[in-house]
């Protein structure tokens, strides 16, 4: 009998990588590039590209959709802002 592909289309979060998913919740926490940087012991020119690569999975257009994203998906709450 022959198998069907492998259909499974990974979710949002899936394609996300442990580090994006560490700097996610920051970004909608309304920290700029250089805070992150700060945080997590990486240059701003890093922070921003991790930034730009989440946006572009996520198939977001700025940190504003990021932050709604990330309510809406229960990673951050309105008390955490």
């Amino acid at each position: 009998m022959a198998q069907l592909p492998n259909t499974h289309r990974p979710g949002p979060l899936e394609r996300l990588s442990p580090r994006e998913r560490e700097i996610l919740p920051l970004v909608a926490a309304g920290k700029d590039n250089r805070e992150i940087g700060q945080l997590l012991f990486i240059s701003e020119k890093t922070a921003k590209n991790y930034v730009t690569s989440i946006r572009k999975k996520l198939e977001l257009k700025n940190r504003t959709q990021i932050a709604l994203f990330a309510l809406k998906e229960g990673i951050i709450k309105l008390d955490d802002l």
